[in-house]
């Protein structure tokens, strides 16, 4: 192995230790919110139960529930279990990233890429998502690098090991697929079609032929996607703020500022840029802009698709034209470590909200609601989950984060268990059908109290408009009432209301 490949190995490793750490960091502090809690409750289930659930229900996401069934198997389904794959996902990302810009740009540039990557908003996110965002960023850029390294390569086990990591990619997330399309565009662009192009197909078609079965499970149930909003007014902040900029404006700011400036230098300089510097930012700007277009086209044309997380899997592509304007800027030898350190700057005040108890969606609180059910519900105590405003199925998402604390409980409000039926969520029966005979205490689940309409829009674009809730005025408690029972002590958190009925 020659000292460059040393030195970029070396490069690599470090920056996706550094990329780990930075993920990793506060990851157990959230709480779990309701993908989340989906992905847990999912891949608790044995492995039967799981095959059925995907037959019906949530096959798009089957791979990844596969993945976190073996893994929590073994070390448990906690906040910081199950975010951890996520965490070594990006440090993986980030080392794919180096070794990338490796090959069209000098180290240190590579290097500045990789750090940004591990800077993006939408990264430090993602580390601490139970989701396979993440993922999909390690996904895309290794087989990125595969792709790079078959086409340099005389050896045919390359375009294998491509065909088989670009099915994995599609079967772990199927927008992935718009990959191909890319992949494309960098044949054309590196002038390797011609030569490669009878591999390079029986790759892409081998890899779909095998994920074909998959896809088409998928397309069935399309309706999974049918809540996704359409496309809107709110588009361009989506897009110049939330996809890679999340929570965190003014690092998109800096980041846009460090682009103009290695413009302006490049331009100044008067020195045309090298051959494979120009090839990597067209394959950078076609990874960006590809997959996009055609997820805005088909949700323009058919049916919403496009939600700014989904396309977690181009910020390899982001960190490309920022370690490139970064290696720009050595023109003027300390201005790239400045600008790196603004960036980092910048990234504080979104890294430490995404690290915060309540940092999730609406401030979902399922498990601090978790915990205070395990430290309070006594032996033999009854437990009922009403609703939320914003919750499409019932507040037991607070006992699916860890069953174990409801252990001791009677649970009299199950009509359908999900996992013996195949579906995401299990069915509450409706509460007047609900045996409360052998109830002396009782622990309602609810929607915390609220004086007046709160409209609230997520980086998702999903606008919610939370109808004031006041449980001593709903019709659940003059039912509850009406059979005997009074209000003992109600607790309020973020977004759910537990209270505590006697008779």
């Amino acid at each position: 192995m020659g000292s460059g490949r040393v030195g970029t190995v070396g490069a690599a490793s470090s920056v996706g230790v550094f990329a780990f750490v930075l993920g990793v960091l506060g990851s157990w502090v959230p709480s779990l919110w309701y993908d989340e809690v989906a992905t847990v409750y999912s891949s608790r289930r044995s492995i039967g139960e799981l095959l059925d659930f995907l037959r019906s229900t949530d096959a798009v996401h089957g791979g990844y529930y596969f993945g976190i069934h073996l893994w929590g198997s073994v070390f448990g389904f906690s906040e910081f279990s199950v975010r951890l794959p996520s965490a070594i996902a990006v440090g993986v990302a980030a080392a794919g990233v180096v070794t990338l810009a490796a090959r069209f740009s000098d180290l240190g540039a590579a290097v500045f890429s990789g750090v940004v990557f591990a800077l993006l908003p939408r990264v430090t996110w993602a580390a601490v998502e139970a989701r396979s965002s993440a993922l999909t960023a390690a996904a895309a850029v290794w087989v990125t690098v595969l792709l790079l390294v078959a086409l340099s390569s005389r050896s045919r086990l390359w375009w294998v090991a491509y065909a088989v990591v670009l099915t994995v990619s599609i079967v772990l997330f199927v927008y992935l697929a718009t990959i191909v399309v890319v992949h494309f565009a960098i044949l054309l662009i590196l002038r390797r079609f011609r030569v490669s192009m009878l591999p390079w197909d029986l790759a892409v078609l081998a890899a779909l032929a095998v994920a074909l079965p998959f896809l088409r499970v998928v397309q069935r149930q399309a309706g999974q996607v049918g809540w996704i909003p359409p496309l809107d007014s709110n588009f361009a902040r989506i897009v110049f703020e939330y996809q890679w900029f999340l929570g965190t404006p003014m690092f998109g700011v800096v980041f846009g500022v460090i682009l103009v400036a290695a413009l302006v230098f490049t331009v100044r300089s008067r020195e045309r840029p090298s051959s494979e510097g120009t090839a990597c930012i067209a394959i950078a700007l076609v990874w960006i802009a590809v997959p996009m277009a055609i997820m805005v086209a088909y949700s323009l044309v058919k049916s919403p698709i496009y939600l700014d997380r989904y396309l977690t899997f181009t910020t390899p592509a982001v960190a490309l034209l920022g370690g490139i304007a970064l290696g720009q800027l050595r023109a003027v030898r300390w201005l790239p470590y400045v600008a790196v350190a603004a960036l980092a700057l910048a990234l504080i005040p979104g890294y430490s909200s995404q690290r915060l108890y309540g940092a999730k969606p609406l401030g979902m609180d399922f498990s601090e609601v978790n915990d205070f059910a395990k430290a309070n519900i006594g032996p033999g105590d009854c437990v009922l989950f009403g609703r939320a405003a914003w919750n499409p199925s019932s507040q037991r998402l607070v006992e699916d984060v860890d069953p174990s604390a409801f252990a001791n409980a009677q649970d009299v409000g199950l009509a359908i268990d999900a996992a013996e039926s195949g579906q995401l969520w299990d069915v509450e029966k409706p509460l007047s059908d609900v045996q409360l005979d052998t109830c002396t205490v009782l622990w309602y689940f609810t929607d915390r109290e609220r004086d007046e309409v709160e409209n609230l829009r997520l980086t998702s674009n999903d606008k919610w408009a939370l109808q004031p809730y006041h449980f001593e005025d709903s019709s659940e408690y003059a039912l509850l009432s009406s059979r005997g029972f009074r209000i003992d002590s109600p607790v309020t958190f973020d977004g759910t209301q537990v209270v505590r009925l006697v008779r």
